[in-house]
């Protein structure tokens, strides 16, 4: 692995983690103006498959073009990988602790590593093993759900739990696209386009429409959510995974409870335990750790 690409892509993982750590302030607020999860999905991949595609067609429509076995790949991530995803994970917050919905989602890195070994050639090593493990348990730490694990709702817990496979999904397909040279802006077009299609008739659209008619916060927020939360983040990543190992890419985005913690703490004035700076400590570790296992050599041991 070229170690400017590795770096890159190692760089692109890290950022896109602590961008969706700032997810829970769009959603607040877009459900403070009445949008449910499922409009919630809808709207911000209608963002960023109108985005994408207008930059597609005015300045590079040869990415527009796809092969049949692209096709495949890409519904079954825009279904699976994308909306579902999406809407369990909202859901989940919905029923249970916003804490323990991040920690039944980051199950994804654990789904993620075993299978990238048969599918992609990537090694199982002690690193990514260990990493993997502190990073889930910084996880569960820095959310605070086992001293305050709130409501144990099972509809709520298996969502949570569906949102981990599901974004699973959405990385061994990212990888194996990126694999056949299918660059991370047609995986992102086609995906979020397959999305909101599949949402639209669920999403009950006039109602949006008419509240944002009335209230121009609204429109912030669903351009903010879709541009900033989903556009950039996702690209990051799809970045990411051409670049590196999948199994690292998704134990670094370990950061994105890390940095909803801060962000709950400077923006809800969330108090911040010792509970919560040890699993800052132990997420930051694990990354550090598979970082230097890389760049190192060790990954290959």
């Amino acid at each position: 692995m070229n170690t400017g690409d590795r770096n890159l892509g190692i760089a692109a993982a890290f950022i896109a983690g602590i961008t969706w750590g700032f997810l829970g302030l769009f959603v607040r607020g877009l459900n403070d103006h009445g949008i449910s999860p499922v409009q919630i999905t809808c709207l911000r991949y209608i963002v960023v498959s109108f985005v994408l595609g207008l930059f597609l067609l005015l300045f590079d429509r040869n990415k527009l073009h796809i092969d049949k076995r692209t096709v495949a790949i890409i519904l079954i991530i825009g279904i699976l990988g994308t909306a579902m995803n999406s809407m369990c994970y909202l859901g989940s917050m919905a029923r249970i602790s916003i804490s323990l919905s991040t920690v039944l989602q980051y199950l994804a890195p654990f789904i993620v590593v075993i299978p990238s070994v048969p599918l992609f050639g990537e090694r199982m090593t002690v690193v990514k093993g260990v990493s993997v493990v502190i990073a889930f348990m910084g996880c569960v730490l820095c959310t605070g759900v086992i001293s305050d694990p709130g409501s144990l709702d099972l509809i709520g817990f298996a969502l949570g739990a569906a949102s981990g496979l599901f974004f699973a999904i959405y990385t061994l397909g990212s990888k194996d696209l990126s694999r056949h040279s299918v660059s991370p802006i047609t995986l992102m077009f086609y995906t979020s386009l397959v999305c909101c299609l599949v949402l639209m008739p669920f999403s009950d659209i006039p109602d949006v429409v008419s509240k944002t008619a009335s209230d121009p916060e609204l429109i912030l927020l669903i351009v903010g959510i879709g541009l900033l939360m989903t556009l950039l983040p996702f690209g990051l990543y799809n970045y990411a995974v051409g670049k590196i190992d999948v199994g690292m890419a998704s134990i670094i985005t370990y950061v994105e409870p890390m940095a909803a913690t801060v962000v709950g703490f400077i923006f809800y004035s969330e108090a911040v335990s010792l509970e919560s700076v040890i699993g800052i400590v132990a997420i930051l570790f694990a990354v550090m750790l598979i970082n230097r296992g890389s760049s190192a050599g060790f990954e290959n041991d």
